[in-house]
């Protein structure tokens, strides 16, 4: 008689990429030297905890199914059982290094930053990698939907659509999974999975499980189609000389206090006639350092998606107070303390390639006496600014209606004609860039929905 074997697990293993920094809270530590830590386990290591990757990754199934999903996938508001779907903690499997993100408010009558509200969280950065591990429970699905669910809403991860942690519209928290594999176990498998004594490293287990009993594991492609209701667009920055001839265009982001440590004098940037490469590094102390991060042992400018949100929101706010329209869009696009945001920005990263032709200029500033003509007192101070480079990142509206969709597009033409500043120093010439938007990707159709 022909043994037969039922469904037992679907497991989906990938490799979570950050695609921005990333920000997951924490406890709070009286010690700590940061307002927001990042979330460690008891050994101290940085935790992605299998709460937040259920949180979000059902958040993704309920845009992609219409809002509808299954109790037995959520879990019981009165907890008489648990999700079939099961989700694992995850450590970086690669050296990480925290970077302190330094926030702002923006006072919206000077564009200067408001006295008071500064505060700074604790983050990893971008290209920082995370197993993932997602355990399907078939045991009672006979028309296997949930597997079918979870692979569907991974694909948009796939895809680079998963956004995890804090601050996700002000550029954090966006992620992509790569390499994923479904594997499909059945009841035969049940004294091999699961294996505490290779809890540690459990796909390692399982690939050399798969080989070991001959598995294929089936790959994980990437969705074809965008999230109903999730409106893309891709927006390039460029600094440099313009095109028609008239100026350069630069950009002077601040960062985290650090920054200011952490620069140095290296072949990116300009220096002065007839200085020594030496002697430019012994004099190199910034009063004003540009926002950057550690790449390859290089310090690399970016734009925090924080510093495009912010202005993008403070001149919306100024073009309806100058029309005497209300506010109704600008609330919904940016949120308030009460309300999730339906705009969300990433940080803005060097477009490939552009490290090799990046240019960076210590500025020397002065303030200047108006009887004498000359520098006033000791009021002398310098500013680093990014004279060229090209950055780019992406940018989703959720479900906005037109006026939304409307209010947005002004925003962006006015971008385009140069006429929107981003960061310090722009009443001395920085921060108005040349902006490339690129055609909106619009959302999908909502699809039937897939049911229990």
């Amino acid at each position: 008689m022909r043994e037969t074997f039922n469904r037992y697990r679907t497991l989906f293993v990938g490799t979570l990429v950050q695609e921005s920094f990333l920000s997951l809270g924490g406890t709070d530590d009286p010690f700590t030297t940061v307002d927001s830590p990042f979330c460690r386990d008891g050994l101290g290591r940085p935790t992605l905890r299998g709460t937040g990757l259920a949180g979000a990754l059902i958040a993704t199934l309920r845009r992609l199914n219409n809002e509808d999903v299954s109790e037995k996938i959520s879990g019981s508001a009165q907890g008489k059982h648990a999700s079939v779907w099961r989700f694992f903690n995850s450590h970086p499997n690669n050296e990480v290094t925290f970077a302190d993100r330094q926030h702002v408010a923006i006072d919206h009558e000077t564009g200067a930053a408001a006295e008071g509200p500064l505060f700074n969280a604790e983050t990893l950065p971008p290209g920082t990698k995370w197993p993932f591990l997602l355990e399907v429970d078939t045991t009672d699905d006979h028309d296997n939907n949930f597997a079918d669910l979870a692979r569907a809403t991974l694909a948009q991860w796939v895809a680079g659509r998963c956004l995890l942690g804090r601050e996700v519209a002000r550029g954090m928290g966006w992620m992509r999974l790569d390499d994923l594999k479904e594997y499909t176990l059945t009841t035969a498998h049940i004294d091999d999975w699961p294996n505490a004594k290779v809890s540690q490293d459990y796909p390692a287990y399982l690939a050399q499980f798969a080989k070991d009993q001959q598995l294929k594991p089936e790959p994980v492609p990437a969705a074809t189609e965008t999230l109903p209701g999730w409106c893309e667009y891709t927006l390039t920055l460029s600094a440099g000389e313009r095109s028609d001839g008239y100026g350069i265009d630069s950009l002077s982001i601040g960062g985290h206090a650090s920054e200011e440590l952490a620069a140095a004098w290296d072949e990116a940037f300009l220096a002065p006639d007839g200085m020594t490469e030496a002697a430019a590094k012994a004099a190199f102390d910034p009063d004003f350092a540009v926002v950057t991060l550690d790449q390859d042992g290089k310090r690399i400018p970016y734009i925090p998606g924080s510093s495009l949100r912010g202005p993008l929101r403070h001149t919306l706010a100024r073009l309806l107070k100058a029309g005497n329209k209300p506010d109704d869009s600008m609330i919904s696009l940016f949120g308030t303390t009460k309300q999730s945001a339906k705009l969300l920005i990433r940080d803005a990263f060097l477009v490939e390639d552009q490290d090799k032709s990046l240019q960076i200029a210590w500025f020397q500033h002065h303030a200047e006496d108006e009887f004498a003509g000359g520098a006033y007192a000791s009021s002398k101070f310098d500013r680093m600014a990014v004279l060229q480079g090209s950055f780019s990142c992406n940018v989703v509206i959720e479900d906005a209606t037109s006026e939304e969709k409307i209010a947005f597009n002004e925003l962006l033409e006015l971008a385009r004609q140069g006429q929107l500043g981003i960061g310090g120093g722009q009443w001395r010439g920085h921060g108005w860039l040349s902006w490339v938007i690129s055609a909106p990707v619009e959302p999908c159709q909502q699809k039937e929905t897939i049911h229990e």
